[in-house]
């Protein structure tokens, strides 16, 4: 379990780096769209969380701002490393 979070943040960059990629380089034919719509996607969704994380557990955890660039970008990996601190 211990490589198991760095991996799959690692591989969350591999993610935001293609989606983002697709805005300066556009991939070709019906991928470029595909990707718009996966980057749309991930942005709410991760907002969405973050949102949740700050309304539900404001008085248990008081984020930094880099703890909350990092949900934003890593989702639930960074949430499986903070929730000792929940508990």
């Amino acid at each position: 379990m211990a490589y198991f979070i760095p991996f799959a943040k690692f591989l969350m960059i591999i993610i935001w780096s293609l989606l983002l990629a697709n805005l300066f380089f556009p991939f070709p034919g019906k991928a470029a769209m595909a990707f718009y719509f996966l980057l749309a996607f991930v942005i709410v969704m991760h907002a969405i969380q973050l949102l949740v994380i700050y309304g539900a557990f404001a008085e248990k955890l008081k984020l930094s701002k880099k703890e909350a660039f990092e949900i934003f970008f890593f989702g639930v990996f960074k949430m499986w490393q903070l929730k000792a601190r929940l508990l």
